[in-house]
């Protein structure tokens, strides 16, 4: 079947990337006969494997879609809420959901009891018990990685290799238990080992997470031993990561470092001060806590789709009814049974019924062609250029694109439309008006052109959000700004129904809530538009995510602003947003960027 397939091209493209042998990747998750039979298409594999294997050969698993059956969905939603208990250092409540989840697992696989184990850890980290936790640590690293030691990895007796992030996470609390217990020359070595590992061998986007935390302990040790300079570099490189990504966990932590202990202008610390008074205030605001430490990494829950849920709502925006929908496939009880979450369909049925409804029928759907990976990894780097105010290099990339894309698979021709027009449009190429209509030819490519009532039933992929967020804001350009609200409500809507709490959405939904409140205030609903803003940062702090909600706080003080004739705001209020949208604005995004702020605060506000 051709959903089988799809991982294993994946799997065996980002293996092959990452030099990786077949023993190597499958080493201590699954055997080497079963990879092979995975990569060449003979055998499925469920999520917790496939994310596994992938971030083992250094990709993330946040970058792809899953579609998951009932089951699965229930377990992934108990995992979740176990987690999160242990996040809060819920004692009782983490504990029976622990015991809940072993009952659950027991027969599914060693990759589930080695979280458990992660788990009962961190558990006991919040809550004290101590005394067990470097032999549940030690156990939990055994379950995949055999006689491999943690010291054998580090001291470098066995070769460095990729990893999965339960093993990351072992590995990192193993050290940081050690640097408790005052053994700081052998944590100080362990923290260095892994800061280059992570260099090495693990996708920006999960790096992202354990990189500044894991930085900042060792810089604390460095400059106990008076190693300032060395420390120093080392908060500039976890900085830089945090700027690329635009995240702020951490972030505040090593620009105080930076200020302390680097040799800089006055000027230059005068900047830096204002930035970390910035992060502080807008904490502060908002009553959202800073995290300390941060473990509990995303496993690719925001990428998931439910099938019941899709088939369901496919089937009634296209106009069908279940008899109509099962003929020659099941009976329409079946249908009703699936598209509640009742049963999961056979492989055949389910295969069947996304076809009948306009899907390729493929398990695992990323934003470009999966058979093709490289082409993947072409246009993020593309998305990235723009991101940085690369347009022309970007726009290189789309030409060379161009040639090598598959016309007949309209979900890869979606994503590759949509970003040409987005780069054609960035460099002045197009019109608002012809960017509109280029985005809707590539939106209507996988959705029906219904009536917007309609549409509020249709179940969005990702790529089909990131579209309607860019049409969104070329409506607003080119005159059309009600659809473009109307649209992205609707968006709104349908991430509130998502399977898991809407935390676990975030960086599609303040996209979103973003672009929401940008077109409302444009149209003069400014407490609207405010609401919508500050709903976007307190999520944004919440996952640590500063480069959007610097522009969320730049828009609630332009909506400000134009409440001071009616006495609702005054002009202290607004600025403390205007300004602090100025000072993340200089950490996350190019001068250009963030010159006219300045230029906002000079004419109304110093004048």
């Amino acid at each position: 079947m051709k959903e089988l397939n799809q991982i294993g091209k994946l799997i065996n493209y980002e293996r092959n990337r990452a030099g990786m042998t077949l023993n190597e990747l499958s080493r201590g998750l699954c055997s080497r006969a079963f990879l092979m039979r995975v990569e060449t298409g003979e055998r499925a594999c469920d999520k917790m494997i496939a994310d596994a294997l992938l971030q083992r050969a250094g990709v993330s698993a946040d970058k792809f879609t899953y579609m998951l059956s009932p089951k699965e969905q229930l377990l992934l939603m108990l995992r979740e809420q176990m987690l999160s208990a242990v996040e809060k250092g819920n004692g009782a409540e983490a504990r029976e959901l622990i015991a809940r989840y072993r009952r659950k697992t027991e027969r599914k696989g060693k990759l589930h009891k080695q979280l458990l184990l992660l788990a009962q850890v961190l558990l006991d980290w919040k809550c004290g018990g101590t005394e067990t936790m470097q032999e549940r640590l030690a156990e939990a690293w055994g379950i995949t990685m055999g006689g491999n030691t943690m010291e054998d990895m580090v001291s470098g007796k066995k070769k460095d290799m990729g990893m999965t992030l339960t093993e990351l996470v072992l590995l990192m609390m193993h050290y940081r238990l050690l640097e408790e217990q005052g053994d700081l020359t052998q944590a100080s070595a362990g923290y260095e080992w892994m800061l280059l590992h992570l260099e090495r061998f693990v996708d920006e986007k999960d790096r992202v997470g354990l990189y500044p935390q894991i930085a900042y302990r060792r810089m604390k040790l460095l400059a106990a031993e008076g190693k300032t300079e060395e420390a120093v570099c080392l908060a500039k490189k976890g900085i830089a990561l945090l700027q690329m990504r635009g995240r702020l966990f951490y972030l505040r932590q090593l620009l105080e470092f930076i200020l302390e202990y680097d040799k800089d202008t006055p000027e230059r610390k005068e900047k830096l001060r204002e930035i970390i008074d910035s992060i502080v205030w807008v904490y502060e605001k908002y009553e959202v806590a800073e995290k300390e430490w941060v473990w509990n990494i995303p496993y690719g829950v925001a990428n998931i789709e439910l099938f019941g849920d899709v088939i369901r709502a496919r089937r009634r925006v296209l106009g069908m009814s279940q008899e109509e929908l099962s003929d020659g496939i099941c009976d329409p009880v079946s249908i009703s049974r699936i598209e509640q979450g009742k049963v999961a369909p056979k492989k055949q049925v389910y295969q069947k019924l996304l076809a009948r409804v306009g899907m390729t029928g493929d398990r695992y759907e990323s934003t470009i062609q999966v058979e093709r990976p490289e082409l993947f990894a072409e246009a993020d780097k593309a998305c990235t250029l723009m991101t940085l105010v690369h347009d022309e290099e970007a726009e290189q990339i789309v030409k060379e694109l161009e040639g090598k894309m598959d016309d007949t698979d309209k979900f890869s021709m979606q994503y590759f439309q949509s970003l040409k027009a987005l780069v054609l449009y960035s460099l002045q190429r197009i019109t608002p008006q012809e960017h509109s209509r280029l985005q809707e030819e590539a939106l209507f490519l996988t959705v029906p052109q219904v009536s917007l009532e309609k549409l509020a039933e249709w179940n969005f992929s990702l790529q089909e959000i990131r579209t309607i967020n860019h049409l969104a804001d070329s409506y607003d350009r080119d005159g059309r700004r009600e659809e473009g609200i109307a649209l992205l409500e609707i968006l709104k809507r349908q991430y509130e129904k998502k399977p898991f709490p809407l935390a676990s959405y975030v960086a599609g939904y303040e996209v979103t809530m973003l672009s929401l409140g940008d077109l409302l205030g444009n149209a003069g609903k400014y407490k609207e538009a405010i609401a919508a803003s500050e709903e976007v940062i307190r999520m944004g702090l919440g996952a640590g995510r500063g480069a959007v909600a610097s522009a969320a706080l730049y828009d609630i003080g332009w909506d400000m602003e134009q409440l001071w004739d009616t006495g609702t705001y005054t002009k202290e209020e607004s600025l403390l947003y205007v300004k602090a949208s100025y000072a993340l604005r200089r950490l996350f995004e190019s001068e250009k960027s963030y010159d006219f702020i300045r230029e906002h605060i000079q004419r109304l506000y110093e004048n």
